[in-house]
């Protein structure tokens, strides 16, 4: 039986196109504000505030991949094993752009990098993944541009408004005898996300069971 909460743990990554749902949510989260102010001493006026931009807001918690279903669970997960779980928050951790943190049902909801990911294991919990996780906030730096007309009239242009967190699409060559389950394993290390690849290449593949030699797949 699956425990389903109000709350909801998700990172997501390149552009919502990859996800994961935490399949157990932590017994409490770590959410640091903190403050850059710094305060200065003055001749003759004494100490004065320094009030400066905020920090970046950094989350932090413990938790664990389960190797089997228990009541406490989140949601069917067991397509990918806790392994190919930790081996995908590494790969987006070392991927150069920011994931998107989200819990349900609270304010925790913006860009941030993963700064530490510690897997371990437990005694008398064979195939489980435990895991310390810290998040840090990513706030992408605008440069507006001006531009002046030959009349004098400046323009700023605003930019994007939106973090691009796409990351360079990848891609395989079929080749033969392969299958999309190997492919998945070969090249995502987890053989169940063969049904991510089948999405990605519904306009070539009507049937994922049939690929051919000399195909180009898009892969996550």
């Amino acid at each position: 039986m699956i425990f389903e909460s109000s709350m909801q743990l998700w990172i997501t990554h390149n552009g919502e196109r990859e996800k994961l749902r935490f399949p157990v949510l932590p017994t409490k989260f770590d959410v640091t504000h903190g403050t850059k102010n710094t305060s200065v001493t003055i001749s003759g006026l004494g100490e004065i505030l320094v009030l400066q931009d905020r920090a970046a807001v950094e989350v932090s918690w413990d938790s664990f991949f389960p190797a089997a279903y228990f009541p406490g669970i989140q949601t069917p997960f067991m397509l990918s094993s806790p392994d190919a779980m930790i081996q995908r928050l590494f790969e987006w951790k070392i991927s150069a752009k920011p994931v998107h943190l989200i819990l349900t049902g609270t304010r925790v909801n913006f860009y941030a990098a993963i700064q530490s990911l510690q897997p371990y294991r437990k005694g008398g919990d064979p195939g489980s993944i435990y895991y310390k996780i810290k998040l840090k906030e990513y706030r992408e730096v605008r440069i507006r541009q001006v531009k002046v007309s030959s009349t004098g009239t400046a323009t700023v242009s605003s930019g994007s408004t939106r973090t691009d967190n796409r990351v360079q699409a990848k891609t395989y060559t079929v080749k033969p005898g392969d299958c999309l389950y190997n492919i998945s394993k070969s090249t995502l290390g987890d053989g169940g996300r063969y049904n991510e690849i089948y999405s990605l290449n519904k306009d070539k593949l009507k049937n994922p069971n049939l690929i051919y030699p000399g195909q180009v797949l898009q892969l996550p």
